[in-house]
């Protein structure tokens, strides 16, 4: 039986390009090609709204952090004309490279950490993400000592993967050092040129000379163009590619016949081999810039990304012989216009999940892996608590799978047994899932890529309740308290304002420095200098731990009901849990733009 749909091109078109309309997503380039024939390159919509200009196969898209891809190719293309490798520590290639590395004795950061996202680097600071005012890149000398804060390995390198596009920056300026030219000259010359790929390239400004999608952000039922804004880190992101092109990308990766590369080579691209799950076999994951995903009975590799005012993804299957790339000019969306197509293409109706090797569980996995594990690789320190909350998982043990559930027991995956500690996550057909233990003994849960380790589900539990409980008390008293003073101002009183004027204080400092730290994160752009919210959030986190202190010191005073007393020192007491949490977590005189 075939895997195709039975839709003509013209009946495909017509779906893909009412699905883009409902989406509210101005244009979109696409490319959907098997291995030795291309069913649909071209595109969608506008390419400039202003301009009604629509959207054609030559039109470059931004792909963002789809720029790794091609990096990791260029790099891996590179290494075979050096003495160097892979496994080579990237101190031996360039010993001026600014990063730090406690374990670098037994654990060194090597080139394939960094195409895997397994050195232990974290993200983008917020500081260093964008360049702002040059009209030309910086030197890949100079990102790396922008991003010096982000190059610090957090635990033993080739072991845990977290992503970090600092990664891709200390890549490109490898091939820099190894070539001897600039880094997107190389790709452009011994990569792209070999594939066909005439017009993409790593763009600092658009090219005049071709054709260009304007990025776009919706606002209510409108459109608001986006500036071209360049990320500081362009062997990670600055990547643009038109329909025509991509289209030859999948081809090449779903043929393998170019010399470029050996089948083996290809095989590496695919498959992680430096994770502690990799080393334990786990063949699904991210590898060279490519990461596995399991879509409509088929596993296919690819990889996704977002720009300001852009979105896309690839993916292909040599299996399925389909690959798909989009590109959107409108923030989000790229995921659920790819699933789209595959859904309209591609049959699922032949995958039977219940034709997979499925066993038992052993007694001894159950026994030694039982409990509740966190998320303990965080792609961002700054965000790092949100995963603390609420996204840890238990796991409960059952004949042939583990359900796993939320902190709060809500069932939430099926992972089922295929041996060798491996798990198929829920209806796939590759495991994606891994027991294991950490080097230094720990029991670990790996999954899709998450590196979670086994802690104390009752301790998680009393911090979550101990902080909602703070927060209830907090949000009681400040809301007793706008009461309680609107009254006072037109029912005379003797009775001293400054106990509720101070946790009502709290309250006001506690939400504008949440309200400082969202706006601030949410627009990157801003939050790289001194602004109004940063600084906002900067000393209302002081006032936190002040007025959390002085309430505290004041309850034991009171004067009046033991009721209005108890309430009075249980919000104190949550004040006081909230302000350490704060300090916790990094957010106490935390200065944004400095990180």
């Amino acid at each position: 039986m075939s895997i195709y749909a039975q839709h003509g091109q013209t009946e495909l078109i017509n779906e893909i390009d009412t699905y883009l309309v409902e989406s509210k997503i101005p244009g979109a380039m696409v490319s959907i090609v098997r291995a030795d024939s291309s069913i649909f390159v071209g595109g969608f919509g506008y390419a400039d709204i202003d301009d009604q200009e629509f959207v054609d196969e030559n039109h470059l898209f931004r792909q963002g952090s789809i720029s790794k891809s091609f990096t990791a190719m260029g790099l891996l293309h590179l290494l075979k004309n050096t003495p160097f490798d892979l496994s080579s520590p990237i101190r031996d290639i360039d010993p001026k490279i600014p990063y730090s590395n406690p374990w670098s004795e037994t654990y060194p950061v090597r080139v394939s950490h960094l195409l895997e996202h397994t050195s232990g680097f974290e993200d983008f600071h917020l500081h260093a993400m964008y360049c702002h005012g040059e009209s030309q890149r910086p030197p890949i000398v100079e990102m790396l000592e922008d991003h010096q804060q982000s190059l610090h390995a957090r635990w033993p390198p080739g072991t845990r993967k977290a992503y970090a596009n600092p990664n891709y920056i200390v890549a490109g300026h490898l091939i820099e050092v190894l070539s001897g030219m600039p880094f997107d000259t190389y790709i452009q010359q011994y990569l792209l040129a070999e594939i066909g790929m005439e017009s993409s390239g790593y763009y600092f400004t658009p090219p005049e000379e071709l054709s260009f999608a304007s990025g776009y952000q919706r606002i209510g039922s409108d459109f608001t163009g986006i500036p071209f804004a360049t990320i500081n880190g362009s062997p990670a992101g600055d990547f643009c590619a038109n329909a025509k092109d991509m289209a030859k990308y999948l081809q090449f990766m779903l043929r393998r016949d170019h010399s470029m590369f050996s089948q083996s080579e290809f095989n590496r691209l695919e498959t992680p081999e430096t994770s502690i799950a990799a080393r334990h076999g786990l063949a699904y994951g991210y590898g060279l810039g490519n990461y596995s995903i399991w879509k409509n009975g088929h596993l296919f590799h690819g990889h996704g990304g977002q720009i300001d005012g852009f979105a896309a993804r690839y993916l292909y299957s040599r299996e399925a012989d389909l690959g798909v790339a989009i590109a959107i000019n409108r923030n989000g969306n790229e995921n659920a216009v790819i699933d789209k197509i595959l859904d309209l293409i591609i049959q699922e109706l032949h995958y039977d999940p219940s034709q997979r090797l499925v066993l038992p569980i052993p007694d001894s996995l159950k026994v030694a892996f039982g409990g509740f594990y966190e998320f303990t690789s965080p792609k961002s320190e700054l965000i790092a608590f949100t995963d603390r909350m609420l996204a840890g998982i238990s796991l409960d043990f059952q004949a042939d799978k583990i359900v796993t559930r939320t902190l709060l027991g809500k069932a939430k995956d099926s992972l089922w047994y295929a041996g060798n500690n491996q798990f198929y996550l829920n209806n796939e057909g590759e495991p994606s899932a891994m027991l294991l233990r950490s080097d230094s003994g720990n029991p670990v849960l790996w999954i899709k890529d998450s590196y979670t380790e086994r802690k104390s589900r009752t301790k998680r539990i009393a911090i979550f309740f101990g902080l909602l409980f703070s927060f209830f008390t907090v949000f009681a008293f400040f809301v007793y308290s706008i009461f309680w003073l609107v009254k006072s101002i037109f029912i005379s009183s003797s009775k001293d304002r400054s106990n509720h004027l101070v946790l009502f204080g709290f309250g006001i400092a506690f939400i504008l420095t949440l309200l400082g730290f969202g706006l601030s994160v949410s627009n990157p752009h801003i939050a790289q200098r001194v602004n109004f919210s940063s600084l906002m959030m900067y000393a209302s986190s002081y006032a936190c731990v002040i007025l959390a202190i002085a309430s505290l010191s004041r309850w034991n005073k009171l004067e009046g009901k033991q009721r209005f007393k108890l309430f009075y020192a249980l919000s104190s007491i949550g004040a006081l849990m909230i302000s350490l949490y704060l300090w916790q977590i990094g957010m106490i005189g935390l200065k944004l733009w400095n990180y």
